[in-house]
């Protein structure tokens, strides 16, 4: 049996899946964040490295079994930071006697695969973070946003999340509104005053993902009608859409392909969900917009694209994207 590890990165968690030669999953692990922005470089290496640990253990089968394994990590994006990666990788799996290639991968394509069974298109994330990619049928690589939190990262869990939390210390204020989320966050995080959010927000050891979390109870709060949390979503969608456009509107080509969206705010926000793509279709209504973030996950969708690397070094396969 030939078996195909793939792993997807990021700055909530390590998706680790293994798929055989049909495709069906074998075994899946999911571990903690492995984004290097979001930790140090060593605790990146480290969780990805738990995660392969994890999922080998879960598969449970013959080392000469293992093909390839594939990875796309967010934050592994220049040539150096892969380069470093991927040897990090190839020793790590050495030490447990295991000789198989290694491919660095981008999140884009492996999502895309992971949708749509081949890796053309247009690929929307909004997870912690956010990005648009384009990969067109001439191998080509584009992209918007994905800036981080700092320069961008609109329409992404942090932006939401973060927006939440200053709209309602702006409400405890009186400069805005009530607010439901007020309530919201104090039950969740057993605040005794919300006052007290000061002090765990700006907690030393709290991550972009503890902020990106509060984007759960403003989906809540908007899915209950509260105003201020409807507008924070509205706004955001309309930022991410905006970016999107642009993407596509540099590279047309794109236009004629599918549009997938993947991601957690995708994923848990309806609302989000219908206000981005009605703002995007607005931009072009024959766009083919296709919802990822319900399917197989982005590691699955990393082993596949293992497998079309490897057979295309045996010079089987020329139906996949080099990494740009």
């Amino acid at each position: 049996m030939k078996v195909y590890l793939g792993l997807d990165g990021g700055g909530t968690k390590t998706d680790a899946s293994a798929l055989n030669e049909a495709g069906e999953l074998l075994a899946r692990y999911i571990g903690g964040p492995s984004n290097p922005h979001s930790a140090t470089l060593g605790v990146a290496l480290t969780r990805v490295m738990s995660a392969i640990d994890g999922l080998l253990e879960r598969l449970q089968t013959d080392v000469a079994d293992m093909t390839s394994i594939c990875l796309a990590v967010s934050g592994f994006s220049t040539k150096e930071e892969q380069a470093c990666l991927k040897n990090a990788v190839l020793q790590h799996l050495l030490k447990r006697g295991i000789s198989i290639p290694v491919f660095i991968q981008s999140e884009g394509q492996i999502s895309l695969m992971a949708a749509l069974g081949n890796s053309f298109g247009t690929l929307i994330i909004s997870g912690t973070g956010s990005i648009c990619y384009g990969y067109s049928p001439d191998g080509s690589c584009h992209r918007t946003g994905g800036w981080g939190h700092l320069l961008g990262d609109e329409g992404s869990g942090y932006r939401i999340g973060l927006r939440a939390v200053q709209t309602v210390m702006r409400s405890h204020d009186a400069a805005q509104p009530p607010t439901v989320m007020t309530g919201m966050i104090m039950e969740e995080y057993c605040l005794q005053q919300i006052t007290d959010l000061k002090e765990y927000i700006y907690h030393p050891s709290h991550t972009k993902a503890k902020i990106a979390a509060f984007s759960k109870l403003c989906i809540g709060a908007a899915e209950a009608g509260d105003p201020a949390a409807t507008a924070i979503l509205s706004e955001e969608a309309e930022a991410l859409s905006d970016t999107a456009a642009a993407l596509l509107r540099q590279n047309p080509v794109l236009m004629t392909l599918p549009v997938v969206l993947s991601g957690s705010v995708f994923r848990y926000s309806r609302v989000f969900y219908r206000l981005f793509c009605q703002r995007l279709l607005k931009f072009s209504s024959a766009l083919e917009i296709v919802d990822g973030s319900h399917g197989a996950p982005p590691s699955t969708g990393a082993a596949r694209l293992g497998k079309l690397l490897l057979d295309e070094t045996d010079g089987k396969s020329k139906h996949y994207h080099r990494q740009q």
